[in-house]
């Protein structure tokens, strides 16, 4: 069955919200005419991978073993796509620019016939969204049993930025977003299937996903139209992890502005509305934002209560980046390789943890696609004014009021949002909540996305918890609370309950 008949035939609470954002209706009905503002598909365009060079290879998921198909896309690029510098790209004889990309997809051994795909926008060429899913993966032939065995998705990813694929050029970034979106329309059937393709199995659902820069780019890629193929809407739903309406200078957005795979400085987030204005080809939307996100971010810019349809966001008291990443390399100079973070000077980095809850989030909007799950409300910080003047810790935007959550006074933990066990029984304060610099000066200037901490003293530990079993006691009833509002699977118990006993041993 196709993710539209099954849209149409939805009954649940989740399927209704995927089906508002597609707008679909009676799959027999004949389609409204499209109008400038709500086109219901792209046009007719002689856009297409045209050629499959790829290999395949047995790799494990959850013990089981599946099968990872790689290689390399041809493809080419109609002249009347919307790519700001495309008319100066070489053409063949019908006018199209030619490009290839690598890509890779990593599915069961027979996947289903209505199975879902999650697509993976590359984070500088780089798999950072699957490392989240697949936290025990230990290389290419063992991705360990996170949320693709746990939920039962395929996942797959093909280059989209400049310097990485070798077939998007430096002036027109926008073939990035062309490819994304044809790759998404052969894994869901609905082009023709080119030469070499045998191996690409098809899906009845998809989901576009990134983090960081990659949310930025899947933000992008739904706010200038790419999501919608001649068929009708490519993707299902979207998931922009540290999105929050961020966007890359890749194409029509930049406005004449040098191209770059990252934010401008001073460019303003999208609204949910300025990003979401094509509602018969849109995507089911979810957009995730980290604390840090609100200052360095702007994050602000896309909060409030009154969310459009098919829009759903959650924050999530964590921080933006991994402590994964190491003091040495957070705080080291430049000229080690480092990111001299906080001038050189080590504090603390924030530990909380998202992975568990993007797994479990993960797995709901692909139960969503398949026709069989809903989505938690929408959860978001309690907001209150920006710091006037802070420029070490706050990335402000001129012009703009911007607002950060709101804490509480005794652990600095912000209030509202997905109430993660880590904030609710914390081993520590979230201070300073971004590292400084926080600007957004350019690709590697990223030290606003970590936090700082100031763990609790021993004798804090004991004054709190009296000892290890009454710190599980209570981080237990917020892994229940988490569980019963559908933002944790309660298969993540086991495991972050020994986290938990770790960190408070070795915290005391």
């Amino acid at each position: 069955m196709s993710p539209l008949s099954r849209r149409t035939a939805a009954g649940t609470v989740g399927l209704a919200l995927l089906a508002t954002a597609a707008c679909t209706s009676d799959p027999d009905e004949e389609p409204a005419a499209a109008s400038s503002t709500s086109p219901s598909a792209a046009p007719e365009l002689d856009s297409a991978i045209t050629g499959v060079e790829a290999t395949v290879a047995p790799v494990t998921v959850g013990g089981e073993q599946w099968r990872r198909i790689s290689g390399t896309l041809t493809g080419v690029v109609d002249p009347d796509e919307e790519v700001a510098g495309l008319d100066a790209q070489p053409a063949d004889a019908d006018g199209r620019y030619a490009y290839t990309a690598t890509f890779e997809v990593v599915t069961p051994e027979t996947p289903a016939d209505d199975g879902v795909v999650l697509v993976e926008a590359e984070n500088r060429g780089l798999a950072l969204f699957l490392r989240a899913l697949q936290p025990a993966q230990a290389g290419p032939a063992d991705l360990g049993d996170g949320a693709l065995a746990t939920g039962g998705l395929s996942y797959a990813r093909v280059q989209w930025q400049t310097g990485i694929a070798a077939g998007v050029p430096e002036d027109a970034q926008g073939v990035g977003e062309v490819i994304v979106r044809d790759f998404g329309r052969l894994l869901e059937g609905s082009a023709d299937r080119p030469d070499g393709a045998a191996d690409v199995p098809e899906f009845g659902g998809s989901i576009l996903a990134g983090v960081s820069q990659a949310g930025w780019f899947v933000d992008t890629f739904v706010a200038e139209g790419f999501n919608a193929g001649p068929e009708g809407g490519v993707y299902d739903a979207a998931i922009a992890l540290d999105g929050t309406g961020n966007w890359l200078a890749i194409n029509q957005l930049a406005d004449g502005a040098a191209q770059t795979p990252y934010a401008l400085p001073d460019g303003e987030p999208l609204t949910y509305e300025e990003m979401l204005t094509r509602p018969d080809t849109d995507p089911l939307f979810v957009d995730v934002a980290a604390y840090t996100d609100y200052y360095r971010l702007r994050a602000s810019v896309t909060a409030g209560d009154a969310l459009p349809e098919g829009v759903v966001r959650y924050d999530w008291p964590a921080p933006h980046a991994s402590t994964v990443a190491g003091p040495g390399l957070v705080f080291g100079a430049a000229d080690a390789g480092g990111f001299g973070c906080n001038g050189g000077v080590q504090v603390p980095l924030n530990p909380v943890d998202y992975g568990p809850f993007l797994r479990t989030l993960v797995v709901g909007v692909g139960e969503v696609v398949a026709g069989d799950g809903e989505l938690p409300e929408p959860a978001q910080f309690e907001l209150q004014d920006a710091p006037a003047s802070s420029p070490e810790s706050f990335n402000g935007l001129p012009g703009v009021d911007l607002q950060v959550p709101a804490v509480d006074e005794d652990t600095l933990q912000p209030v509202g949002g997905v109430r993660f066990p880590d904030a609710e029984a914390p081993l520590g304060r979230p201070t300073p909540v971004s590292l400084p610099p926080v600007e957004v000066a350019g690709i590697t200037s990223i030290c606003g996305n970590f936090g700082g901490w100031q763990p609790f003293t021993a004798a804090e530990l004991a004054e709190r918890y009296g000892d290890v079993e009454g710190y599980l006691a209570e981080y237990s009833a917020a892994l229940d609370a988490a569980v019963e509002d559908g933002h944790l699977l309660e298969s993540e118990r086991e495991g972050m309950l020994a986290v938990a006993r770790t960190a408070f041993t070795a915290a005391g």
